[in-house]
């Protein structure tokens, strides 16, 4: 390949509020990575320039790296080459081996970094909406909803009356207790009959014999 005329290739590299941070880019040495970009080489052995800037505007796909072309590589139909989710040493290494080629609009794109073109226009993805539910297919939920709900309170009510069928007699929640109190009433009402009917016998007695002796 011939020495390469002109300026040589430079990189611009988000470092602000999103690239380059462990919240947005968790796991990823950031430091290590900037400087194994400032570390590239072209072939003619020109250290390529790089620029870091605050913000980019594509924070979505941080980090964000952007591709110049060298001078050669305009004049070529060259174009800068904008490159996000940039978080890989391979990837790095795959934009270190194409400068060195001769960079955009002197070598094709690297395959590796085909999926990670972009854009500064680029458009964040907008998440999927939940799809509404029609008014006719809440009234038939709820309208389930209720039938279920009375199905439950009708299989609570047999199962009870079934349970007070099944349990003998003097064991059901109103058998027992009651019942002995009621027993208990009943036959001290007897005993009080019985002892009034005996003291009004002994009584009837006494008066006869108090009318006999006066006669």
């Amino acid at each position: 390949m011939n020495t390469i005329d002109g300026a040589p290739c430079k990189l611009t590299v988000c470092r602000g509020c999103c690239c380059g941070t462990k919240k947005k880019v968790p796991g990823v040495d950031h430091k290590a990575q900037l400087a194994r970009l400032s570390a590239i080489d072209d072939h003619s052995a020109r250290r390529v320039p790089v620029r870091t800037s605050k913000c980019l505007g594509i924070c979505f796909q941080a980090n964000v790296v952007v591709v110049q072309p060298s001078q050669e590589g305009r004049a070529a139909g060259g174009r800068p080459v904008w490159l996000g989710r940039m978080t890989e040493d391979k990837l790095l290494d795959a934009v270190d081996d194409w400068i060195f080629e001769g960079g955009p609009g002197i070598v094709p794109l690297p395959a590796v970094l085909e999926d990670h073109v972009t854009s500064k226009d680029a458009k964040k993805p907008k998440k999927r909406k939940k799809p509404k539910h029609s008014k006719s297919a809440k009234k038939e939920r709820k309208e389930a909803k209720e039938k279920l709900a009375k199905q439950a309170k009708k299989d609570r009510k047999k199962a009870r009356k079934k349970a007070a069928e099944a349990a003998p007699a003097g064991t059901g929640p109103l058998d027992g207790p009651v019942k002995n109190k009621a027993a208990k009433d009943d036959a001290k009402k007897d005993g009080g009959k019985k002892g009034s009917s005996k003291k009004s016998g002994a009584e009837g007695k006494k008066s006869k014999k108090s009318r006999k002796d006066k006669s």
